[in-house]
């Protein structure tokens, strides 16, 4: 079976709590040891990607600091089992990351524009560059690519995309998650969510809305081929997919309960929570804590599903 190695492009666009970074590193660093890992269970798994034994290299891009990667360097022909790959010479970037912040997106920050412009023209001139966004990721990307001024028109009904301060407050720790089962059907690893609630971390208090609003009840609005990943009960739109294209979480699969603790303490500070709130959210968090074992959640099956996008093997 053919070897291929995916070129993840890291886009770093915040710096962890110093307790979180003194562990673990960047984000970008987080991300590479999560989806190495997912590479290795799936290549042991029974879906197998077609394209051959998988492998991750990232290379991480400090966004705050005005890099980003190079549209040279971009994939621009499909992938071809002769390439030349190696961890020195990864080859072209089959995939863009945006990673979480505690930045929103309507912040007037210098780097932002820049990034929101640079997704636009990924999007539009880069079509085998897959992109994908955690949190602060997933609500640019909605952003970028989603929000007009002009109405969308789906299920008989008028609607707009946008961001901004989630009408339910901040979501934070573990929340049921239920799954769209048109999203789970492109992801063998979410099979299982079919019937049964998702959990990983959540930490926001901005949300990609649909509006006007539906009832978390009822399935919220996005414009066609795009696809809701699925709603808690405090977010109706958890995640956004374009198959074969784009892929985002409101959630982290890449934190555990001691990362999401680190920084709901920082909100506890930006925000002025009194220690009954904090206390609560806290709570939240540590429903994952399973003591002396890892974390109890989803977040594995979450970053193989992330590694089979960016390897184009959801089937789409």
């Amino acid at each position: 079976m053919a070897y291929r190695q995916i070129h993840i492009a890291v886009l770093d666009t915040d710096i962890p709590c110093h307790r979180v970074y003194a562990k673990r590193g960047f984000y970008s660093s987080q991300f590479r040891y999560l989806l190495a890992a997912a590479a290795q269970r799936i290549n042991k798994s029974e879906y197998k990607p077609l394209s051959g034994s998988l492998s991750v290299h990232v290379t991480a891009f400090d966004v705050v600091g005005d890099a980003l990667p190079p549209f040279q360097g971009l994939r621009a022909d499909a992938w071809s089992s002769t390439e030349t790959q190696s961890a020195r010479f990864p080859g072209p970037v089959d995939a863009i990351l945006v990673t979480g912040a505690a930045a929103a997106v309507y912040d007037g920050l210098h780097w932002i524009p820049g990034l929101r412009s640079y997704l636009r023209k990924v999007y539009s001139d880069y079509p085998l560059v897959r992109i994908f966004g955690s949190c602060f990721g997933h609500q640019l990307i909605g952003e970028a690519l989603l929000a007009s001024d002009q109405a969308y028109t789906s299920k008989g009904c008028s609607f707009k995309v946008s961001v901004g301060l989630s009408s339910h407050g901040h979501e934070i720790g573990i929340h049921p998650i239920a799954l769209n089962p048109a999203f789970v059907s492109n992801f063998p690893p979410l099979a299982r969510f079919s019937h049964q609630p998702f959990h990983m971390q959540l930490i926001h208090g901005d949300a990609v809305i649909s509006s006007p609003e539906s009832p978390v009840s009822m399935e919220a609005l996005l414009p066609e081929p795009w696809l809701n990943m699925g709603s808690s009960q405090k977010c109706p739109i958890q995640g956004l997919y374009q198959p074969g294209r784009v892929l985002t979480f409101q959630g982290h699969f890449e934190f555990d309960a001691f990362a999401t603790a680190e920084l709901c303490h920082k909100f506890a500070d930006t925000f002025s929570w009194s220690p009954a709130v904090l206390a609560s959210h806290l709570e939240n968090i540590e429903r994952s804590k399973v003591p002396g074992k890892e974390d109890d959640d989803d977040s594995k099956a979450a970053a193989e599903a992330v590694l089979l996008f960016f390897a184009g093997e959801d089937q789409v």
